[in-house]
């Protein structure tokens, strides 16, 4: 006790030294007390738990599937440098059908900032009903995100980052008119890209005094480095790696078999980002448009869009009226008194909402119906779907900012100029993506990631991986899988299906979820040049769903629901009907 009792002296003159900043709250004797019940909790506390513990229990959520499990790994904080201790990641588990398992399939959902644990526990059925029912599918929260610590707290909890960006720049977006002149167009947001770095500068340096070192264990090299531990620990020192990903998840997934080549088993990833520029590029060129202003859309007139004035009207005159109420937003915002939150429907604002609508076209319809809504003057649903589902801090920014490469600040002509090139030649929704894809501002991040990874990207891999792209996505164009395919050759088979929206599960195909549980179920691989089309529409009234079976039924549902889940936890809006 002798030890102890010097430790509870040292404590109990820290705090005596301490007393002036506590004197307004505490009396000395109340400051005594608190010490010394201090230094019995930390004589109580259970010993830090060591690497390559794992722990799984019930989870806690109500909601939580029945036979999912909830648990952690504890893993080196950094794989260089053990001295950084350890830190936990958060996982859960919906265990293979039947009696045995072939392994595990560790899944990511997209973000950066999607958080595997609560997917899996709460909609891992819906997974496992595309991949196949013989993995134990495991979600893990990656570093920074969800439950999985050091967490991502750049705001501290009674303001957030929501708080921070509301009614900025940040959230309304770029506001121009779209019929005036570039140099007329560059000089408007030339303004707006000065408050834009302004807030910027701001945002990363709260988190340089809030966060510190902590900030540069979040990359995704860092959490390939996790996949492989996570693999051993759970399926055996020799165990592959499997992984289902999309979108961010497909960045996971280059990153991981072009690091680890031999350590792949079976990897499928959907809706493929440029890895390459990714981790060597400020800006990405993303391509998009005006999908569901197409035929067949409006065959059924009216009835079928609420954008229609009459049956077989020309696309190219709806089209026309939307970009002309867009413009004119510029000029005469909507008051919207009736939102979730009270404000104002900009242009910007209408752009990301159109930008955002193109990612799910299950819900074109319901987009038209709400852009005919604020045309006629109710903009409520509009800045309702907008309302933030994630990112309510700079979990995306942690990620993003830890991949980039080092940069000076460029200037805000120059960043406007780089924007105005995309607005010309690729996308109309140039600066719509900016706000929609929030990962600006990395020339300001504060610290330096144990490890980088900027390729090569052409591995000769242990198992060729499954590459699937959508003809018609909106944020990851077939280019992009097109890139992977010609990088990895014989170690990257791609099939591509023949359709619009985000991922391919954007609209259910039976012919991409065969080939994905044969894939999974014995890694046999669609033949080259594949093409699948969606058994599903935008429009229901134009599909053929009447004609299925009840299983087809089930399976396209799960899709469907698979699509919903993913994108909601990606932060994309789900709209209200």
């Amino acid at each position: 006790m002798g030890d102890d009792k010097n430790t509870l002296a040292a404590l109990h003159n820290d705090v005596e030294v301490a007393e002036p900043k506590r004197g307004r709250f505490l009396s000395k004797a109340q400051t005594v007390i608190l010490g010394v019940g201090l230094a019995l909790l930390a004589l109580c506390a259970p010993p830090k738990e060591p690497v390559g513990t794992v722990k799984w229990g019930d989870c806690e959520d109500e909601d939580s599937l029945p036979g999912s499990q909830c648990g952690y790994i504890i893993v080196p904080k950094d794989y260089f440098n053990s001295s950084a201790g350890t830190t936990k990641i958060a996982l859960g588990k919906l265990p293979a059908k039947g009696d045995s398992s072939k392994g595990t399939i560790f899944f990511n959902p997209g973000g950066p900032g999607g958080a595997g644990k609560p997917f899996v526990i709460k909609r891992g059925e819906l997974l496992q009903t595309y991949v196949g029912h013989d993995y134990d599918l495991v979600g893990f929260d990656p570093r920074g995100i969800g439950e999985t610590r050091p967490a991502t707290r750049c705001f501290d909890d009674l303001f957030t980052f929501v708080d921070f960006k509301r009614n900025t720049i940040l959230e309304r977006s770029y506001d121009f008119p779209t019929n005036a002149s570039i140099e007329d167009i560059r000089k408007e947001v030339l303004i707006q890209q000065r408050e834009a770095d302004s807030l910027l500068k701001t945002i990363f340096d709260l988190c340089e005094v809030n966060m510190g070192d902590e900030l540069k264990y979040m990359g995704t090299a860092t959490v390939v480095r996790d996949l492989d531990f996570m693999a051993k620990a759970l399926d055996g020192p020799d165990a592959l790696i499997n992984l289902y990903g999309g979108s961010y998840g497909s960045i996971l997934g280059q990153y991981l078999v072009n690091i680890l080549p031999d350590r792949i088993g079976r990897v499928v990833i959907d809706g493929i980002a440029d890895a390459v520029a990714w981790a060597g590029k400020y800006f990405l060129s993303l391509d998009g448009g005006y999908q569901f202003l197409q035929p067949p859309s409006f065959q059924a007139g009216p009835e079928g869009c609420e954008l229609a004035h009459s049956v077989g009207e020309d696309p190219s005159e709806i089209k026309a009226r939307v970009e002309s109420f867009v413009n004119n937003l510029y000029y005469q915002p909507i008051s919207v008194p009736n939102a979730l939150h009270p404000g104002v429907l900009t242009s910007g604002r209408a752009k990301v909402f159109i930008q955002l609508a193109l990612l799910r076209p299950s819900t074109w319809p319901t987009s038209a119906s709400q852009i005919a809504a604020a045309m006629k003057g109710d903009g409520s649903h509009i800045l309702d779907a907008l309302e933030p589902k994630m990112y309510l801090d700079l979990e995306r920014s942690a990620v993003t900012c830890n991949d980039n490469p080092t940069f000076a600040p460029p200037t805000a002509e120059d960043v406007v100029d780089e924007l105005l090139y995309v607005y010309q030649n690729v996308s109309r929704f140039a600066f719509a993506v900016v706000t929609t894809e929030p990962d600006a501002g990395c020339e300001y991040w504060p610290v330096t990631p144990p490890e980088r990874f900027e390729g090569p990207w052409n591995h000769t891999l242990s198992n060729t991986i499954l590459v699937l792209s959508n003809t018609e996505d909106p944020v990851t164009p077939l280019d992009s899988a097109l890139q992977v395919q010609d990088l990895l050759g014989d170690s990257a088979r791609l099939l591509v299906q023949d359709g619009p929206g985000h991922v391919t599960l954007a609209l259910p195909s039976f012919c991409t979820q065969s080939h994905v549980q044969a894939f999974f179920s014995n890694g046999t691989l669609p033949p080259k040049d594949t093409i699948c089309k969606p058994d599903i529409t935008p429009f229901p009234e134009i599909g053929v769903q009447s004609t299925w079976s009840a299983e087809q039924r089930r399976v396209a549902q799960a899709m469907a629901g698979l699509h919903d889940a993913m994108l909601d936890v990606r932060g994309v809006f789900k709209l209200r009907v």
